[in-house]
């Protein structure tokens, strides 16, 4: 059975960042696909916008995470709280 994007998602996120632990959530009120990582002092929410969503398969949307892992290692690094919108 083919992985979801989700699954997809998650998979790649646990494989980079596999010293937080990652959850996930469908967030109807801002129409995005959340992905929070704890750090155990802070929560990095990487919020992916339902537009960007539904427009990528399974590879694009890893390639388009890829993209921004500057982004979140610097989000990491700080370590505070902070929602991250993937646009």
């Amino acid at each position: 059975m083919a992985a979801t994007k989700k699954e997809t998602v998650l998979d790649f996120l646990n494989n980079a960042y596999d010293e937080y632990n990652i959850d996930s959530r469908e967030n109807s009120l801002t129409l995005s696909y959340d992905f929070i990582i704890d750090t155990g002092t802070a929560r990095i929410f990487i919020k992916i916008g339902r537009k960007r969503w539904d427009g990528s398969n399974n590879s694009s949307i890893v390639d388009f995470l890829k993209s921004k892992e500057q982004q979140i290692r610097e989000a990491l690094l700080i370590n505070q709280n902070a929602i991250l919108p993937m646009k």
